[in-house]
């Protein structure tokens, strides 16, 4: 199929979305043809307006004129199929005469809270509306959880009929060798995220600080983010503030801490899938994680992982991780399951062909009706 993925992000740039445009344009380019549109219309704006744009800046004055402007490109590629990907800004004053595919891992209504707590209730309702506009006129769209596809249809009341579910994939090379009969003799843990109060990271480093002082072997490593306070004395806890996935030793360095780790914990105050419980279970390393948004979409209880509650204190974290490693028959085969879930499920290669499978139902349903 000739396929348009339509979006401000540039999908070549790995560090845009963490990666996920980039892993989501070449699936798709493996058995289609892919144009891409939309990355450079901000910055080619504001250099004709001298004004600077931002994608989140677009308003209501603006989204018209973008609109027109996209479809006039777009309608002069006379043989594509299908538009794929879209924005919320970009998107809902589209006019074109082929169907329009929307992906997603989150809709704006559950994610606003999180995102940004200073806009105005006005301003959100705004945006709202301009949502459910375009998430109506999308032909199909395509999400990575049941969560947020339960929500679209509650809250904007979208016809169910429309929505797919397609699990992400993991944002790293695949891993061919991962180790099934890992060393247990000292259990080594990893916190990944950047955000350290949002991601539970207090949590974590409780949970850490609980298992030690009950002699419980263990390492702790922290990706991403800087606890306030740092132990000097402690040669078990390593903190690595940051990690480039575009940089192959960066990307090196991640895999080779997923290789040996045990467990991934992460009591994250909220996550609309997350991309780094596919990587864990790549390596076969289960996840521990809140049971909040939709991590449990790629964490499923006793396959690849275990969910708490949102309220689980460090202490319960702890206690997890101690009862699930004591048994290391039981926790060997949790690493073979984890992998499992891992190549049956949240990988790219699974969510290409799922997803090309829609879409080419999409386009011959699409041109039956016209």
């Amino acid at each position: 199929m000739n396929i348009i993925f339509f979006s401000s992000l540039n999908p070549n740039d790995i560090n845009n979305w963490s990666g996920t445009t980039w892993h989501i344009l070449k699936a798709l380019e493996k058995n289609n043809n892919v144009t891409v549109i939309g990355t450079h219309m901000l910055s080619q704006t504001a250099y004709f307006t001298s004004k600077s744009f931002s994608i989140k800046d677009v308003n209501e004055d603006y989204s018209p004129l973008f609109g027109s402007v996209c479809s006039e490109l777009i309608n002069r590629i006379s043989d594509s199929d299908l538009i794929f990907f879209g924005d919320l800004q970009l998107s809902p004053y589209l006019d074109v005469d082929i169907p329009t595919i929307h992906i997603s891992d989150v809709n704006y209504h559950l994610f606003k809270d999180y995102t940004n707590k200073n806009r105005t209730k006005e301003q959100e309702k705004r945006t709202e509306i301009k949502e459910k506009k375009v998430l109506k006129k999308y032909t199909i769209i395509i999400y990575s959880s049941e969560w947020t596809k339960q929500n679209t249809i509650d809250y904007y009341k979208i016809n169910p009929k429309k929505i797919q579910v397609v699990e992400f994939g993991a944002n790293i090379p695949h891993p061919e060798k991962w180790q099934h009969e890992i060393d247990t003799s000292v259990c080594n843990l990893v916190f990944i995220g950047r955000n350290w109060v949002k991601k539970g990271g207090e949590k974590v480093l409780g949970a850490y600080r609980k298992l030690k002082s009950e002699g419980f072997s263990c390492t702790l490593t922290i990706i991403g983010s800087v606890p306030p306070e740092r132990p000097e004395d402690d040669k078990s806890l390593t903190i690595i503030p940051f990690l480039d996935k575009s940089k192959p030793e960066h990307l090196n360095k991640l895999c080779s801490i997923l290789k040996d780790a045990h467990f991934l914990v992460l009591p994250t105050e909220f996550d609309a899938f997350g991309i780094v419980f596919c990587e864990a279970s790549a390596y076969g390393v289960p996840s521990i994680a809140a049971d909040v948004g939709g991590v449990s979409q790629p964490v499923r209880e006793g396959k690849n992982g275990f969910l708490l509650s949102p309220t689980a204190t460090a202490e319960d974290y702890a206690e997890k991780i101690k009862s699930v490693f004591s048994d290391k028959e039981s926790y060997i085969k949790l690493r073979a399951s984890s992998r499992n879930q891992y190549e049956t499920r949240l990988n790219w290669d699974v969510w290409g062909e799922k997803v090309n499978k829609i879409l080419e139902e999409t386009v011959s349903n699409y041109n039956k009706k016209k």
